[in-house]
């Protein structure tokens, strides 16, 4: 299944969606600065990915407010609640219905969109099935939509409470893509992930056994000081070339490099248009997710150039 959906993820394709990328930053990022005051969140960062995706998988622009909506109630989580509320079961059930339809769809008629191109992949004989393909649109949904996102205002909250590392990026806007890396280190979206092991092994003089379940704190791993110096220093100037926030081998992000480029496009865009912003904190708030980490809202006023 992965060599047949990772044909849309080289890093050919993808660097060329840049200006498609681009001109979806600009047209949010021009209604939102002219008014000054804004929800980083909801009016910037938790469009612009979701507007990739749907423009990837083939989503109607007129339906991806619902799209995004269902996908948001999917991973929220009431607060002491560890349970999926009913909210995001019913999400769940819609979106899968939602992408049903779509792939349907696409079966009589294909477009040129990766749903039609998922459908007809073929390697060496072997194809994706409609389930398959419909599992695949919801991951991409979700995964592709709320990580995105979540990097957009952790990397906006950040630099704002730290302003010598914001004057660095904001003084030479060259210097996005330290921001961008430094961020997925210091507060990454997703904060863990759960994995079962294939046969024994050792790890830091333990034993982990066969069939064990194991909880690999990715946030932790981020801030290892044998790795990171100062690890809870946010500093645009360190080496981050082996932060772990997309995994690594076999199980290395299909979708790291649209994130990376979806991020490095948006932020740049800001740097760009803004001279200086504060952040009203008491007015941010956090989602309630067990493993995924930013903001719900991050109320933001800017200067403009």
């Amino acid at each position: 299944m992965r060599s047949l959906v990772s044909k849309a993820f080289t890093p050919r394709r993808v660097a060329a969606m840049e200006d498609q990328v681009r001109a979806l930053a600009v047209g949010h990022l021009d209604t939102a600065l002219e008014r000054g005051t804004f929800d980083f969140v909801a009016d910037f960062a938790g469009l612009l990915p979701m507007d990739v995706i749907s423009e990837m998988i083939g989503v109607p622009p007129a339906e991806r407010p619902e799209v995004r909506r269902l996908a948001d109630l999917l991973v929220h989580r009431d607060p002491d609640l560890f349970d999926i509320p009913p909210a995001g079961k019913e999400a769940a059930l819609n979106l899968a219905g939602y992408f049903a339809d779509m792939v349907r769809s696409r079966r009589s008629v294909p477009r040129d969109d990766l749903t039609s191109a998922l459908l007809e992949a073929d390697v060496d004989g072997d194809r994706l099935s409609d389930d398959e393909v419909i599992s695949f649109l919801f991951l991409m949904s979700v995964a592709g939509n709320e990580t995105t996102t979540k990097l957009l205002a952790n990397a906006w909250y950040w630099a704002w409470r730290f302003p010598d590392e914001r004057a660095k990026v904001f003084a030479a806007a060259g210097r996005v893509p330290e921001w961008v890396e430094e961020t997925l280190r210091f507060d990454t979206s997703t904060q863990m992930l759960l994995r079962v092991t294939t046969g024994e092994l050792s790890l830091h003089d333990t034993v982990v056994p066969d069939g064990a379940r194991v909880l690999l704190l990715v946030g932790s791993a981020n801030r290892d000081e044998r790795v990171f110096p100062h690890p809870d220093r946010y500093d645009l100037d360190r080496d981050t070339s082996k932060l772990v926030s997309f995994g690594s081998g076999r199980h290395f992000c299909l979708g790291a490099a649209l994130a990376r480029l979806e991020a490095r496009v948006g932020l740049r865009q800001l740097v760009d248009r803004v001279a200086d912003y504060d952040i009203d904190a008491e007015g941010a708030t956090r989602v309630h997710s067990i493993n995924v980490r930013g903001f719900a809202a991050l109320p933001t006023t800017v200067t403009r150039r």
